[in-house]
């Protein structure tokens, strides 16, 4: 009789712990997570297949379960990113911070593509370009000023004030000058526009284009160097410079590198010369272990610098 209860009550055991073998089980590393470079990845185990999630209480998606593993990888947003997730009859959740956007896509675009028509520039033409640049914008500043002093002038002299009439003389006089500096700007421009030109059929192949979408996806792809982009309605949240590193073998090829470095740098708003600086200095220090350097601050930009067996990447981010 003893036995024959033992032997039942060892079944009902067993029926216990099969059952909590056969329960849903799901798990996630971290219950917040800061985007690193352009994404952040969402790591977690579980016992089942796969694993669905929503972001934001939008679309459910699925991600297959490897090994009792699961990862998920989210691009990096402007905004709080809430991801539920759900394994048979298991929940849980956790959330992205946001990452700060860098700058409208369309100003991006236009900073970089001119800075690379200045590249296929002789050096003469690259000053000339560059102080038409600055001349043209302080032209835009004084006629502003004199816009704004002559309305004043103009409602004194309305108002009865008879010296006012000396004031918008002078102003009409400062008027002259400044249209005769817009003459002679305008006939350097028409002197530079045939460099202006070739330089930019030079470099068609190598722009970014204009039109914007919303995600991860290649900007300009050469065989040199690869720029890769997080675009979210508009804006730029993120970009990787990606080179392999067989390319960077030739002195030719480092200094193709090196101008895409500078032109991609001065693009996001960052100072040029200390971000080259500061990577020539990690890459000399780097270990051959390293597969990531310490972080280069420039102007509120970040550039971090991962290595793989065939790859350079820089991450440029928002902080």
């Amino acid at each position: 009789m003893m036995r024959k209860f033992s032997l039942i009550l060892s079944a009902a055991l067993l029926s216990v712990v099969l059952a909590g073998c056969g329960k849903a089980s799901l798990s996630v590393a971290h219950k917040s997570y800061t985007p690193s470079g352009m994404t952040a990845v969402i790591k977690g185990h579980s016992n089942q297949k796969t694993v669905q999630y929503r972001v934001n209480n939008g679309e459910q998606k699925k991600q297959a379960v490897k090994d009792g593993g699961y990862a998920i990888t989210l691009p990096a947003k402007p905004y709080r990113q809430t991801v539920k997730l759900t394994a048979g009859s298991r929940k849980t959740s956790t959330v992205v911070k946001k990452s700060p956007v860098i700058m409208s896509y369309s100003k991006f675009t236009a900073a970089y593509n001119q800075a690379l028509m200045g590249t296929a520039l002789s050096k003469k033409d690259q000053a000339t370009a560059m102080g038409l640049q600055k001349q043209g914008a302080q032209l835009q500043q004084k006629e502003a000023k004199l816009k704004a002093e002559s309305k004043a002038a103009q409602a004194k002299l309305k108002a009865g004030d008879t010296s006012a009439q000396a004031t918008l003389a002078d102003l009409s006089k400062q008027g002259g000058q400044l249209q005769s500096q817009g003459a002679k700007l305008k006939q350097t421009q028409a002197a530079l526009a045939p460099a202006l030109a070739k330089a930019k059929k030079q470099i068609a192949d190598d722009t970014i284009t204009a039109k914007a979408r919303t995600g991860v996806y290649n900007l300009k792809k050469t065989p040199n160097a690869t720029i890769r982009g997080n675009v979210d309605h508009g804006n730029l949240i993120g970009a990787t410079l990606m080179v392999p590193t067989s390319s960077l073998k030739s002195k030719k090829a480092a200094r193709t590198f090196m101008t895409e470095l500078a032109v991609l740098t001065g693009s996001v708003g960052a100072n040029t010369k200390t971000v080259l600086k500061g990577f020539a200095n990690k890459a000399n220090k780097k270990n051959s272990s390293q597969t990531t350097t310490s972080t280069i601050h420039s102007k509120g930009i970040d550039f971090d610098l991962g290595y793989s067996k065939t790859t350079l990447y820089i991450y440029v981010t928002h902080h």
